[in-house]
């Protein structure tokens, strides 16, 4: 009975995220980096201010400088949705790639009319419709 549960898996169900890192069966996990200087004082460069804590996240200048240097090292868009499709669920990876087919055909079917053609046949569509959908006169008469 016992080695039936062997194989169980625990903790919060993850649909989403990182890609699971699986070694020997378990869920590699990383530890977390714990900063020492926490609490320390320390002088902001840009202001005369001093500050209680370290900042942990990054300002806006540091995202714009790594998204420059992923574009100098050849980063295309391509290999940014590369990367994000690894976050994907199949079902959500089958999805996109449908919706990308249909839009190529809907786009290919747009470039073949011409606009005169298109217009051509709009006006076509409306000499067909019944006076159903005609606005009916209010007043007298």
């Amino acid at each position: 009975m016992s080695a039936s549960y062997e194989n169980v898996v625990r903790g919060k169900l993850r649909l989403k995220g990182k890609p699971l890192l699986l070694k020997d069966g378990g869920i590699v996990k990383k530890k977390k980096k714990r900063n020492s200087n926490k609490h320390l004082y320390h002088q902001d460069s840009s202001t005369s201010g001093f500050f209680p804590f370290t900042f942990p996240f990054e300002t806006s200048k540091c995202a714009v400088d790594r998204s420059d240097m992923s574009q100098a090292e050849g980063g295309t868009e391509r290999g940014e949705a590369e990367g994000e499709s690894l976050y994907l669920t199949p079902a959500e990876r089958r999805y996109l790639q449908q919706w990308e087919k249909l839009d190529g055909q809907r786009m290919a079917k747009m470039a073949s009319k011409s606009h005169r053609d298109r217009i051509h046949e709009f006006n076509q569509y409306l000499a067909n419709l019944t006076e159903h959908y005609e606005i009916p006169k209010v007043g007298p008469g």
